[in-house]
């Protein structure tokens, strides 16, 4: 019984044993499940942070995407709706005071993406560019060619005038219609000669070496007011020469200043000569409104630039002038500024001539090769002016001969003859005689002439 006992005891010593072990094995095991359990737990959690902040990020850098694409199309919307436009009103309309926006977005500033709008910004006002020059070349070349036939039409004419005018009495009516025929023809040689001078050309007309007087009557000559110009000189200066080469362009951007001053004016224009160390000046003055900030600012930039006729793009025909006077003062080195004020508030127009271009006086020669006179050209593309009547002197010690017809137009001047000065100090260029006088005059001599010109007068038009 006591083997029995040993037996039963070993037994449950051994059962005891296995219970602990299977219950350590099973807190092991739990406690491995459990480790186990947490480190998954640590590892989900782990993959849920970065899963967050992955997602966190792609949000992130979805907005910013969502920026750059609104910023994107922005910029898109503001080239075509704003940068471009404002080059074509720049370079094409020539709008001022336009200035083309650079970027709306500060975000795209010196990214690919701004230097490829920029391209297209160059690339459009280059073209814009390319465009208008081969415009401006052809039509300048067409300008000219027909200018020039224009103005070999308008010289023919004016010489078949002065053909006429040798034929019939200066009393004549039909003298007095040449007269004025004339008049309109040395009008419109000169917009023929604004054209040519816009389109890269030169006036058309050599001269001889002129005296100032000679130069601002044959300028007189091409406006249509041009009693209202006023011109009086002292012979020291009045009777001094400038070369011939400059002759015609001084002639031409007179005749422009003095239609903007009777333009601007309706009272009398003032004209007269004066020396200065460095030349010469010749000063237009009227008694207009004179110009505003603007205006003189847009004169002074025309006036120093070499301007080219723009046919894509042409201006206000009444600032051509300025523009014409620029580009000749530009070729010939004169220098024009019509930034003072005159005395009355109005213009005062200078034109400096630089002692560089002053000429000799034409040597005596015999009559019938005497030098040209300056409302006559040397060559014979263009026609002389008319010499324009106008005030008299306030102080004058001698008549000049009659300059006006009965009339009162200008009155041609022999071509191979220059009249010389009358008068010792103080010279008008008109006559102050009273017009009934000198239609007496007229009648008189034309009575006495009147056998003469029968036989070269067409019949109908003999007086």
């Amino acid at each position: 019984m006591g083997g029995g006992l040993t037996a039963v005891s070993g037994a449950l010593v051994l059962q005891t044993r296995g219970k602990r072990q299977a219950i350590r094995g099973r807190l092991a095991a739990e406690e491995r499940a459990a480790k186990a359990e947490a480190a998954t737990d640590q590892r989900v959690g782990e993959v849920r942070r970065q899963a967050a902040a992955k997602q966190e990020a792609l949000q992130e850098q979805l907005t910013t995407n969502w920026h750059w694409y609104e910023a994107v199309r922005e910029e898109f919307h503001h080239l075509v709706e704003q940068r471009l436009p404002a080059v074509l009103d720049v370079e094409a309309r020539r709008h001022p005071g336009v200035l083309v926006p650079g970027l709306a977005s500060e975000m795209l500033s010196g990214t690919e993406f701004d230097k490829f709008h920029q391209a297209v910004v160059e690339m459009v006002r280059e073209t814009v560019t390319v465009t208008r020059e081969g415009i401006g070349r052809s039509a300048r070349a067409g300008v000219r060619g027909t200018a020039d036939e224009v103005q070999t039409f308008l010289t023919k004419l004016q010489m078949k005038i002065d053909e006429e005018l040798g034929k019939h009495s200066q009393a004549s009516a039909y003298h007095q219609s040449l007269i004025e025929i004339d008049h309109f023809a040395t009008r419109a040689l000169h917009m023929v000669q604004r054209l040519r001078i816009l389109a890269g050309s030169w006036p058309g007309t050599q001269r001889a070496n002129a005296t100032f007087r000679e130069i601002i009557e044959s300028a007189r000559g091409r406006i249509g007011p041009y009693d209202r110009v006023n011109y009086t000189y002292l012979p020291d200066v009045g009777e001094q020469y400038v070369e011939g080469r400059v002759v015609e362009p001084i002639a031409v951007a007179l005749a422009e200043l003095m239609i903007n001053a009777t333009t601007y004016s309706s009272d009398e224009v003032t004209v007269y000569v004066q020396r200065v160390q460095a030349g010469y000046r010749i000063v237009v003055e009227d008694t207009g409104l004179g110009m505003n900030p603007y205006q003189l600012a847009d004169a002074e930039r025309l006036l120093s630039h070499k301007v080219l006729l723009d046919a894509a793009g042409l201006e206000d025909e009444r600032k051509l002038g300025f523009a014409v006077i620029g580009r000749l003062s530009y070729d010939y080195k004169f220098r024009v500024d019509v930034g003072a004020p005159s005395a009355s508030g109005g213009v005062k127009a200078v034109l400096l001539v630089p002692s560089a271009l002053m000429g000799e006086p034409p040597k005596t020669v015999e009559p019938e090769h005497a030098p040209v006179a300056p409302s006559a050209p040397v060559a014979a593309l263009a026609a002389p002016a008319p010499e324009p009547p106008a005030h008299p002197p306030v102080e004058a010690t001698a008549r000049p001969a009659p300059r006006t017809t009965v009339s009162g137009l200008p009155k041609r001047t022999p071509r191979n003859l220059m009249p010389p000065p009358q008068g010792p100090t103080q010279e008008a260029l008109t006559d102050s005689a009273d017009p009934d006088a000198l239609t007496a005059g007229f009648d008189s001599l034309n009575q006495a002439f009147r056998t003469g010109y029968e036989a070269t007068e067409p019949e109908g038009l003999q007086q």
